[in-house]
């Protein structure tokens, strides 16, 4: 089964949370298709030496952290471009693309709810595969996750969230304080698809 991640994916710490949350959909043969990891650069042995010679990364750090993990964190804090590096720019029409082939490709969406509001880009995305769900019976829902307990305190009076990103999700899916529950949702999703012959494995 192909599941969609969706969240707010701009800052490091989140983005450790929904990497976690996905090898954990991984490890129960679900698979997830994570926006701000398919943009991760290839680094080839040549980019890490010219950074090494630019003094930029140090032999102790790439043995206690990944060279990717180093770069991508040289990009976030603007100490060397894309660019510079050989790699390709990141556009709103690269990001358009790459983002609407994993929405269009997949079974379910999982999104990410946390925030004083549901993140704009996730609202988005829980709309588009909206739309694509009404006609193609291999879209089965949305299952969100709240963590917030800004939003958990409030479950009873819609978790705070916008009511029409609310009416979306409950048209099709449900949200979820536990992961463990949604990914039992998710599952059972993957038991339709398979008994109606629609199997992704």
């Amino acid at each position: 089964m192909k599941i969609y991640f969706a969240g707010p994916l701009f800052t490091p710490y989140v983005q450790e949370f929904i990497s976690r949350h996905a090898q954990i959909l991984r490890d129960n043969n679900i698979t997830p298709f994570v926006p701000h990891e398919s943009f991760k650069p290839q680094v080839t042995p040549e980019m890490v030496e010219s950074l090494v010679e630019k003094g930029l990364l140090t032999r102790e750090a790439l043995e206690q952290h990944s060279a990717t993990e180093l770069v991508v964190g040289l990009i976030r804090k603007r100490k060397v471009k894309r660019e510079e590096l050989g790699l390709p720019p990141v556009t709103p029409e690269v990001i358009f693309d790459k983002d609407m082939d994993g929405v269009a490709s997949a079974n379910a969406v999982v999104a990410l709810l946390d925030g004083t509001q549901v993140d704009d880009g996730t609202a988005c995305e829980i709309g588009i595969f909206y739309g694509l769900m009404r006609n193609d019976p291999t879209k089965k829902g949305i299952a969100a996750l709240m963590t917030d307990f800004r939003g958990l305190r409030r479950a009873g009076r819609g978790y705070g969230i916008n009511l029409f990103v609310l009416g979306v999700i409950e048209e099709c899916g449900k949200i979820f304080d536990d992961f463990d529950d949604l990914v039992q949702q998710l599952k059972a999703w993957e038991q339709e698809l398979e008994a109606e012959g629609r199997g992704t494995r």
